[in-house]
């Protein structure tokens, strides 16, 4: 049976992989593909053997009910597919669990790296946008209180980037896996309790990172119980994996290709942006928080996003966001309401790269003075 469970993980984290939406810099994206047929599969089973109704939302997106539907997908294919392995599957023998794990240990460290450098170079934890800043603390939920908390510290991304940074070195080589594995499960337990504390919504892939790690250290299982509840004993290395058993040479070379491959993959969005601190990176023309200096407009403050986004926000501090394109030789913000499917067009006056009026084109009148604030 012990060939039979792993053939299951096999195909489930396979699977997972393969589905869930993460975007690659250089890595193709293979959810893409998969995903066509995937979703068709979740419409079906959600709606036959869920009982929703037949408007819910398919897609394979984090922490959704089509995600939900998707997994349950997913374990009973791996489950077909283990047990069709042990009646028609070759009998010869394969460490499969050896390459599961050896497989699963450097997508975990790839994952760390993207993360730990996205952490490093603030554009995870990034600096609160002007809207944030201007929100009443009691009005922000707690995914954003805490994002924006973290991203006020420069200090505090670095420590916990370079810790992700380091434990996936660890990972990839031999002698320091054991204490990379151990520093992982550590991290992605407090990374799932935030997410899960917080109601940050990955918290479905920060749980199946976690059980890699629980995987990643099977291994060791007795050696630690030892080690800890019995007597003290030291964890016997993994053994190292080799490309093919004649050519044992060949394993420094494909080794270093694949971290080479992954360190391409982590850094690339910073080596084509230059932004190595993004507390400290340009923002886009008009960037801030405004302050109206008459309401006649139907609001009293506006923020310009550095996403490319114009927020308005009434006297009741409501706040409503459109889709903003800057014109900037003909002197107008161009907004897009995306949920009216309606196009706006302001105009507008400035001064040393800052907002000072704006009035909708369509408006004759003379334009609204405004103030930037920060």
């Amino acid at each position: 049976m012990g060939k039979v469970f792993w053939v299951f993980i096999g195909c489930f984290y396979a699977l997972f992989i393969l589905t869930f939406e993460f975007e690659y810099s250089l890595f193709p994206e293979a959810y893409g593909v998969f995903n066509i047929f995937f979703e068709k599969l979740v419409s079906f089973t959600g709606q036959f053997l869920f009982g929703l109704h037949n408007e819910f939302d398919p897609s394979i997106s984090s922490d959704s009910i089509g995600l939900y539907v998707h997994l349950c997908n997913v374990f009973v294919l791996s489950v077909l597919g283990a047990f069709l392995s042990h009646f028609f599957g070759s009998k010869s023998y394969v460490n499969l669990r050896h390459y599961i794990l050896l497989f699963l240990t450097y997508y975990v460290s790839l994952q760390l790296l993207i993360y730990g450098f996205d952490k490093l170079f603030k554009a995870q934890f990034f600096y609160p946008e002007p809207n944030i800043l201007h929100t009443q603390l009691k009005d922000l939920s707690r995914d954003i209180l805490y994002w924006s908390t973290m991203g006020m510290s420069r200090g505090y991304s670095i420590f916990l980037g370079s810790a992700e940074i380091i434990t996936a070195a660890f990972l990839v080589w031999k002698r320091t896996r054991l204490l990379g594995a151990l520093l992982g499960l550590g991290i992605m337990t407090n990374v799932l309790a935030v997410n899960v504390g917080f109601d940050i919504s990955v918290k479905v892939y920060s749980t199946f990172l976690l059980s890699c790690f629980v995987l990643i250290l099977s291994p060791w299982y007795k050696h630690l119980w030892h080690f800890f509840f019995r007597e003290l004993s030291t964890p016997p290395l993994e053994p190292e994996f080799s490309v093919t058993k004649k050519n044992r040479l060949a394993t420094p070379w494909f080794k270093t290709i694949i971290i080479f491959a992954m360190s391409m993959e982590a850094l690339f969005p910073y080596l084509a942006s230059q932004n190595w601190n993004d507390d400290t990176a340009p923002r886009p023309k008009f960037h801030g928080a405004y302050v109206m200096k008459s309401n006649e407009l139907g609001f009293s403050k506006f923020y310009i996003h550095r996403a490319g986004y114009l927020i308005l926000e009434n006297e009741s501090q409501q706040k409503k966001d459109f889709e903003l394109h800057i014109d900037s030789a003909n002197l107008q913000l161009i907004t897009w309401d995306y949920r009216k499917k309606k196009e706006l067009r302001w105009r507008y006056i400035s001064h040393n790269n800052r907002l000072t009026g704006i009035a909708p084109v369509a408006e004759s009148g003379s334009l609204v003075e405004c103030e930037y604030v920060n």
